[in-house]
């Protein structure tokens, strides 16, 4: 791998943005950039989960980001342009360029949300590589956030019949929740107690995320909700769920917590 000339990569970076309104001509020039750099001695560890199962590059970590930053001016400079890159980055079939449409929706300003929410939406529908899922959502969302369309586009897709789009929308729940001011919590209890009492195994994932957050951030409020949710069920799958949340808890909140857990197993004669 060329070491990394910082001039050298600034210049390339230009060339890029010359190509911003002709995706074809954009694609080419970055997938050269991104072989030239690429560091194609390196073997990453066998026995790490790989970041991402998209094909992708094995870079060093400033080459992606500087080039993100090089197109936050031209995409808000040049709207409509950027809109059509990010389509086309998108179906391109490495991770690096989604990462980069991604990125080109978050330099969009708040007056194209919809337009951003309406890619998004499109863009989930279909199975996604989780890695590039979340860069969608922690990324992309950035124009609907500051125009306050992110959380009600969050609950339209947690309320949809559709398993996938409840997923995405838990994990979309868990990473809006990182940011979201403690003082913004009501409602949220409400939002994810039908997931919990359903038990649908393909959601557990992201939900567990969306309860470790929420248990890490009002640790006692949301120990108390989960009470209740074991309160109001006679399934003993909600004991199982709710024991893998004990690690998420302080440990006096954890220990009420399999107290209650008990408690229900002997009443509903579970073990």
């Amino acid at each position: 791998m060329p070491a990394i000339d910082l001039t050298r990569l600034q210049k390339q970076i230009g060339e890029l943005v010359s190509a911003f309104s002709e995706p074809a001509a954009f694609l080419k020039t970055l997938h050269e950039i991104l072989g030239f750099y690429e560091r194609r001695a390196y073997r990453p560890n066998r026995e790490l989960m790989p970041k991402t199962f998209m094909r992708s590059y094995n870079l060093p970590a400033q080459v992606l980001t500087l080039i993100e930053i090089g197109l936050k001016q031209p995409a808000s400079l040049y709207q409509e342009e950027a809109l059509r890159l990010a389509q086309a980055l998108w179906q391109d079939p490495y991770y690096e360029a989604r990462v980069l449409a991604a990125g080109i929706l978050g330099h969009l300003p708040a007056e194209l949300s919809g337009e951003t929410l309406a890619l998004i939406e499109e863009w989930i529908s279909a199975p996604l590589d989780r890695a590039a899922l979340q860069t969608l959502l922690e990324k992309g969302s950035l124009p609907a956030r500051l125009a306050g369309t992110w959380f009600p586009f969050v609950e339209k897709l947690l309320s949809s019949p559709s398993t996938r789009a409840q997923s995405v929308g838990l994990l979309a729940l868990a990473k809006d929740l990182e940011q979201r001011p403690l003082t913004k919590y009501t409602g949220i209890f409400n939002l994810i107690r039908p997931f919990l009492q359903a038990g649908e195994e393909s959601l557990e994932l992201n939900l567990s995320l969306v309860v470790k957050t929420l248990a890490q951030r009002t640790p006692n409020e949301t120990a108390y909700f989960l009470k209740q949710v074991l309160a109001d069920s006679s399934d003993s799958g909600i004991e199982r769920r709710i024991r893998g949340y004990l690690e998420f808890f302080p440990p006096d909140a954890a220990a009420g917590l399999l107290k209650s857990v008990k408690n229900h197993a002997s009443i509903y004669k579970t073990k």
